[in-house]
């Protein structure tokens, strides 16, 4: 490769600077014989220029790694040259040293296309040698080839055999880290390296397992010790509100009015956060019994009526028939989340659509709105815990981010899933949520 690479860039220098020498003599003859006839001084500058052009391009050839032939017939073609340009530049255009000088010009441009074809022998010659070395390397490759076939396949399988069954083994127990799977732990055989990365994920497993148990006693801890004062504001402020302990002025009735609301929004909060650490404890169960789901969904959407009067929001809820086995309160929760989603970011005055209906042995429940909407590449990581999207409108209260996730565990509870549909030329957010039917529903 390297003797190609020399022989190609030296073909390709010589080749240019032959061609260059050719076009040189060229300009300079018709240059020179225009000042013969015309004995304008632009055009004998003009011929001064090319002759500079075609010192350089000697030199540059002279630098090159030439044949003795070439190199020789190089300096003939500049001492040539030198006595035409002398000639020139010491008598006048119409004397007979200048015309005699002139028929110089044919002899140079033999010798500069002699040059050329010398070159093109010397090419020919480099690259029989060349084929002829190439064609030796590739009958040596093709024995190293063949003698390191049974070599290879021999390392293939040794390597195989001893590294595939302990990286199998650490691409398992980091599938289980990464499901949460933490009380399995990690085996891993094999090389010594192998086994200390075990040894490893091990320490790592049960880090995250007692990181697990400390966040989900901290949530229990936490979220019953904020729910008891907070059901005694909520009971002071709906007492408050209904005015049981005193007549109230329009402010003080507004105020107590703020208060009722947002401790019934810390309600649902802490209800997500201790509906979360019971999902993440492991300990929830299904109480599956007959349940009419379109009496469900009507009793969540009852309870939202005064948010969607105060939101002048347009429910339009098409509901068919629905029965299925299922946990009562969990569907509850999981269908309550999503419409709570979707009052908390429609713009005041837009419609919001709540859909059942069945489709072969599933139900399909559809919440939409015409919200901001959840860009594609946010679509899963919604239903991620504590993931928080774009701010609701209105700047209403933020949640804590497990709503969503706490609906598509109790959905895949059940058998089902929740996922986020594109919502077409309306916008917003469209959450379908499949669960299957029973036999014989």
């Amino acid at each position: 490769m390297s003797q190609s690479q020399n022989t190609l860039l030296q073909s390709v220098l010589v080749t240019q600077g032959g061609q260059m020498l050719v076009e040189a003599i060229t300009a300079m003859e018709r240059n020179a014989r225009q000042y013969q006839v015309l004995g304008d001084k632009v055009l004998f500058d003009v011929y001064e220029e090319n002759h500079a052009k075609f010192i350089d391009t000697v030199r540059s050839l002279e630098a090159l790694d030439l044949a003795g032939n070439q190199r020789s017939l190089l300096r003939d073609l500049l001492l040539g040259e030198d006595e035409v340009h002398t000639a020139l530049s010491s008598y006048s255009h119409d004397t007979p040293q200048t015309t005699s000088a002139l028929s110089r010009f044919t002899d140079l441009g033999k010798t500069a296309r002699q040059i050329l074809a010398d070159n093109q022998n010397l090419i020919n010659v480099g690259v029989e040698q060349i084929q002829s070395n190439a064609e030796k390397v590739q009958q040596t490759l093709v024995l190293q080839a063949i003698a390191l076939v049974p070599a290879a396949l021999f390392l293939t399988i040794f390597f195989t055999v001893l590294i595939a069954r302990p990286i199998n083994q650490v691409d398992q127990a980091i599938h289980r880290l990464g499901d949460g799977k933490f009380t399995e732990p990690a085996v891993v055989t094999g090389p010594r390296d192998l086994v200390r990365l075990g040894e490893r994920l091990n320490w790592l497993r049960q880090r995250l397992l007692d990181l697990e148990q400390e966040k989900t006693k901290f949530l229990q801890r936490i979220s019953h010790e904020l729910k008891t004062p907070l059901t005694v504001i909520r009971e002071g402020a709906e007492l408050m509100n209904e005015q049981v302990v005193g007549d109230l002025n329009d402010q003080q009735q507004e105020i107590a009015g703020i208060l009722r609301d947002n401790s019934l929004q810390l309600q649902k909060l802490i209800e997500d956060l201790l509906n979360f650490s019971i999902i993440r404890s492991r300990s929830s169960s299904l109480f599956r019994k007959r349940l009419d789901l379109k009496s469900l969904i009507d009793g969540v959407l009852e309870t939202h009526k005064v948010a969607l009067m105060s939101r002048k929001l347009e429910l339009r809820a098409y509901l068919q028939p629905v029965k299925l086995n299922g946990d009562k309160e969990k569907l509850r929760i999981l269908v309550d989340n999503l419409v709570s989603n979707a009052i908390k970011y429609s713009p005041d005055g837009s419609p919001l659509w709540v859909l059942l209906y069945t489709r072969d042995t599933t139900a399909i429940i559809e919440v939409a709105d015409i919200g901001p909407g959840i860009p594609l590449a946010e679509r899963e990581r919604v239903f991620e815990a504590f993931y928080q999207g774009a701010p609701a409108a209105k700047g209403h209260v933020r949640g804590t981010g497990l709503g969503l996730s706490i609906s598509r565990e109790y959905a895949q509870a059940h058998g089902g899933n929740v996922v986020v549909l594109n919502s077409g030329k309306t916008g917003g957010a469209r959450f379908q949520v499949v669960l299957p039917l029973d036999q014989g529903s």
